[in-house]
């Protein structure tokens, strides 16, 4: 939806019975709809579980067990009050 109001919710993979959980582990608010989503899931335990996406700006995002803090947010537009919708990028 193209409002404030857009969550982004996050499910992990239950490995022992190979299932999602029926609600989502984590959620949190996006400003403005996702254009792309990509993780940084670690294996080994030794890295900050990180989520980065798009949509009017780039946005890195900490997951903790406690829940989801905005780590970094950035913007490259700052020449305009407005903004072109960031569509993707590569990790």
């Amino acid at each position: 939806m193209e409002e404030y109001s857009n969550k982004v919710e996050i499910v992990s993979l239950d490995v022992e019975n190979g299932s999602f959980p029926p609600a989502p582990t984590h959620s949190f608010t996006h400003p403005y709809p996702c254009t792309k989503i990509m993780f940084v899931p670690d294996t080994t335990g030794t890295m900050e579980d990180l989520v980065a996406t798009t949509g009017d700006y780039l946005r890195i995002w900490h997951i903790k067990e406690d829940g989801v803090e905005l780590r970094s947010l950035l913007n490259n537009n700052k020449n305009s009050e407005f903004c072109a919708p960031l569509t993707s990028f590569d990790w």
